[in-house]
């Protein structure tokens, strides 16, 4: 692949020089769907495929990484979610289980547990160190000044998606080598600490050229990229680079069955929804029929990431089911623009339409 050089904005190439890429693209498939098929094809083609490991016990990173690097040489990073101070509410999760038991029973699903063991975050953070993963990615904040030094002794380059301008500045204090600035339009979590979530539901054309002007590191955009017009405006707003979430969703290597698909092509702006019933913090998903039996019952909703992991096996059982109706998918507003093609000629697009 030939040399990408840029005379226009000097921080794509800073952000290309710091994680050792050639095209200033990362390619984030999000919950539900992101494989480490489609982060190696990403990475392959010149990006910077990311894994989403903050779910992943240790056992879990270290299969996933070996999965990407028997796919590819190339830099990719390990997404993780710093450690939060939460509680189990044993209460609510007993009324959870209770009110789905007729649903796991129609899955063929066993009784869910009564209690929840959750990652361990230092785990997480010393397989990471061990498997010299290339790049992290953080979202919900930043990490402490111990993970960072470490990181930093490594030589393992860090960047953070934030949803607003204060939590972008608070994670460029904490030493990031570039923020994703995710606008409202992207699916999965809303990645706020400083700020209340009202505070981060922001437009692309606020976020953007905001975090652009403010921030000294360089500033890649998100927010259910797509289109042609996206990318020219993510350029012209002084953003360094792309992330896709969204434009991956049907590529050949997403492991997304072709009824599901179909399905996708049909859906709207109006298809997915922001909400904590999955996650128990506002994410952005598909609007299904799991999500809307939770809150039309008003049935409990547990602190993050609990919420998840009590509903986790409803929703792997979904994929294996071919339940679109009880996944949970985390598709930005513009999904239903995803195209059918090669990894790879999807970033080329995009990076075509930077060159211009």
């Amino acid at each position: 692949m030939p040399e990408f050089v840029y005379t226009e904005n000097k921080k794509s190439q800073i952000f290309l020089n710091d994680f050792g890429i050639e095209i200033p693209i990362i390619g984030l498939p999000g919950f539900g769907w992101g494989t480490p098929e489609l982060t190696a094809a990403v990475s392959n083609a010149g990006g910077l495929g990311v894994l989403n490991v903050g779910f992943m016990n240790e056992d879990e990173i270290e299969k996933s990484v070996a999965a990407v690097r028997k796919l590819t040489d190339r830099p990719f990073a390990a997404m993780l979610f710093p450690p939060k101070k939460t509680l189990l509410d044993s209460r609510k999760l007993k009324l959870l289980n209770m009110a789905l038991s007729p649903l796991r029973e129609d899955l063929g699903l066993e009784t869910s547990a009564e209690t929840l063991q959750l990652p361990d975050f230092d785990r997480q953070f010393k397989k990471i160190i061990d498997l010299r993963v290339p790049a992290v990615g953080l979202r919900l904040g930043g990490l402490r000044e111990p993970y960072m030094e470490k990181l930093e002794r490594c030589c393992m380059p860090i960047f953070g998606l934030a949803s607003n301008l204060r939590d972008a500045k608070v994670l460029v204090s904490s030493g990031v080598k570039a923020v994703v600035a995710v606008s409202w339009a992207e699916g999965g979590l809303l990645s706020y600490e400083e700020v209340p979530a009202y505070g981060a539901e922001v437009d692309s054309l606020a976020l953007w050229p905001e975090c652009a002007r403010a921030l000294k590191v360089p500033v890649i955009a998100a927010g259910s990229v797509m289109t042609e017009a996206h990318a020219e405006a993510a350029k012209l707003f002084g953003c360094a680079g792309l992330m896709l979430t969204d434009a991956l969703l049907c590529a050949d290597e997403s492991p997304l069955p072709e009824a599901w698909r179909t399905k996708l092509c049909y859906t709207t702006d109006a298809s997915t929804e922001m909400s904590s019933v999955y996650l128990g913090r506002p994410a952005r998903f598909l609007a299904n029929g799991l999500s809307r039996t939770i809150q039309e019952n008003e049935l409990p909703v547990l602190d993050f990431p609990f919420q998840y992991f009590a509903l986790r096996d409803i929703f792997d059982s979904a994929l294996k089911q071919n339940r679109i109706d009880l996944a949970y998918l985390e598709i930005g507003q513009n999904a239903f623009r995803a195209q059918s093609l090669p990894v790879r000629s999807i970033v080329e697009t995009f990076t075509d339409y930077w060159k211009r």
